[in-house]
């Protein structure tokens, strides 16, 4: 063969583009829909998001003013519990102790949606009050330690505007 022929003959792949070729075609395989939304089910680190905590019923809610007690869900977070108050919004007053034969728990957080009011007010062995966002999403207000101790009662929760 003369060098001419030899230039026009085609070239044969490299092991870099062979790899690379049967990589793709094996992951092509491995896709169940080809649709660019059911990608990311398909990564290697992909997980499943956490379930949802099971709701509990640690603490009894009671109303303030006699009237039936909203419906509050408790949640475990780790070893806090966390009461959702996010359904509430206005003014009131609540009242919560453990259920019969528990005790408090040891850490102890509120969620509350963020301009449904101004401010929550504990009150255990201490008083705190507890600013509540004017804006955004689902907000979780941590209870301070020393609020509550094992022997406290109850705690009364007080929801509204800020007092002038």
């Amino acid at each position: 063969m003369t060098d001419n022929t030899r230039r026009n003959l085609p070239r044969p792949p490299d092991a870099w583009t062979a790899l690379l070729v049967v990589v793709l075609l094996a992951g092509c395989s491995h896709m169940q829909r080809l649709e660019p939304s059911h990608w990311h089910a398909h990564w290697p680190w992909h997980h499943a998001p956490a379930a949802a905590e099971p709701p509990v019923n640690e603490l009894v809610v009671e109303s303030a003013t006699g009237t039936a007690p909203p419906e509050l869900l408790q949640t475990w977070d780790r070893n806090a519990l966390r009461v959702a108050l996010d359904r509430l919004a206005g003014e009131g007053e609540l009242k919560l102790h453990p259920v019969q034969g528990h005790g408090w728990p040891i850490r102890l957080e509120f969620a509350v949606q963020p301009g449904s009011f101004q401010q929550l007010e504990v009150r255990g062995e201490q008083r705190i009050i507890l600013v509540v966002p004017a804006t955004g999403g689902v907000a979780v207000l941590p209870v301070p330690q020393g609020l509550y101790a094992s022997t406290t009662r109850e705690l009364t929760l007080r929801y509204g505007n800020a007092a002038h």
